[in-house]
């Protein structure tokens, strides 16, 4: 299980837990002076769950619109509870969608010919101000309806309270500063803390916008300064030249990354550390990548990338466990986290690394031909919608 698996786990084992405790006090005490049948009160309850879902998820998506053009961005696309509205040849067009959210997800691109370099600021923090002054209205109403001698305005009263409670849930999971199963404004916020994150933020915004669009050859920008979102940036444009098999200069670049050791997350480092011991076996004679692997890849290592749940670290075991050790089991154990990992990679690395890690089976079919490796490869489609966009 991935580390964003157990934090998301965590975070809603929280959260439901802060609504058993609201149901088992408040609204516990809340029923028993009503004066509403028990069934009633069930749909009472329910109804507000639904609007404070509703009501919060277009709060937080109107917060992210606001905040971006504050901060200087174009809007791509808004989607609200699978709703999304998104421009297509300069019409607004809608559909049902996924999305990378609790609630929602508004996609952003920084605006071109803009004085200043857009900053994500605005866009991450307007919906937890949003909240703030929703739960100052919700308060004084609250305290003025919180009279049993008008039950109208009391369940009202009460009624807006569990709205601004769901919406404190949905806050909850957004501002924790951490990666979970999706990518929340909290985890954004520490990663753009300094100047070299905010622009490697507009710039991984400008990337996947170009590759979403179909095109081929995205000029992809460099850092010098690495923190663990400008490494990710890198090895964006390490994964361009491994795809051109231009494998020297995705050395040089990994070089960069790796000599930042200091203050790069164990697993970031290990990636790019695999991403040069790939590189470096598949470009040197079988008797020279061992002596490198002997010399220059220590057990501790070794370890990390067999631990690892990454199609970079997954590839490169296999590599090492096939060519190197000579091992068919371990290469078999690897295997068997390949459509895992293939799936919980980036969409824009996906098709580089689906050929990779053929050639990667390939290379060691033709040193063990009885192991039929080849028989274990990835099977990669081009999304409709991308298809489509490159016919045009």
């Amino acid at each position: 299980m991935r580390k964003e698996d157990v934090s998301g786990f965590i975070v809603y084992l929280l959260i439901l837990a802060v609504a058993v405790i609201f149901g088992i006090t408040v609204l516990r005490e809340h029923a028993a002076n009503s004066d509403m049948e028990t069934y009633v009160y069930v749909f009472f309850i329910l109804g507000a769950i639904a609007a404070g879902v509703i009501l919060n998820a277009v709060m937080f998506e109107v917060a992210h619109i606001l905040g971006a053009r504050a901060g200087r961005y174009e809007i791509l696309s808004v989607c609200i509870l699978g709703l999304l509205w998104f421009k297509d040849e300069g019409k607004t067009k809608f559909k049902f969608s996924g999305y990378d959210g609790l609630t929602g997800e508004t996609k952003i691109l920084p605006k071109k010919d803009v004085d200043k370099e857009p900053n994500p600021t605005p866009y991450l923090i307007l919906g937890s101000l949003f909240y703030l002054v929703e739960l100052i209205i919700v308060i004084v109403l609250f305290t003025l309806f919180n009279n049993r001698a008008n039950m109208v305005l009391y369940n009202i009263g009460y009624f807006l309270l569990v709205v601004v409670v769901i919406g404190g849930m949905i806050l909850l999971y957004n501002i924790l500063p951490m990666k979970l199963d999706a990518m929340t404004d909290g985890y954004r916020m520490r990663m753009t803390t300094n100047a070299a994150n905010k622009i490697a933020f507009n710039e991984l915004l400008r990337v996947e916008y170009a590759i979403s669009q179909g095109q081929q050859d995205v000029e992809i920008a460099t850092f010098n300064e690495i923190t663990n979102f400008t490494a990710e940036l890198n090895l964006n444009k390490v994964y361009m030249l491994l795809d051109k098999k231009e494998f020297l200069e995705a050395e040089k670049l990994l070089d960069i990354i790796l000599n930042g050791k200091q203050t790069l997350s164990p697993k970031v480092y290990n990636r790019a550390r695999a991403q040069k011991i790939y590189i470096n076996i598949i470009t040197k004679p079988i008797e020279e990548a061992k002596e490198f692997y002997d010399k220059e890849v220590p057990m501790s290592e070794r370890r990390d990338i067999s631990n690892d749940f990454s199609m970079v670290s997954v590839r490169t075991y296999i590599l090492m466990s096939g060519l190197l050790d000579n091992s068919k089991s371990e290469c078999l154990f690897a295997i068997n986290k390949v459509r895992k990992c293939f799936n919980n990679t980036p969409k824009q690395r996906r098709k580089v690394e689906a050929e990779l890690y053929n050639d990667v089976l390939k290379r060691i079919d033709e040193v063990h031909p009885n192991w039929k490796l080849s028989e274990y490869n990835i099977v990669y489609e081009e999304p409709i919608e991308k298809k489509k966009k490159e016919k045009k």
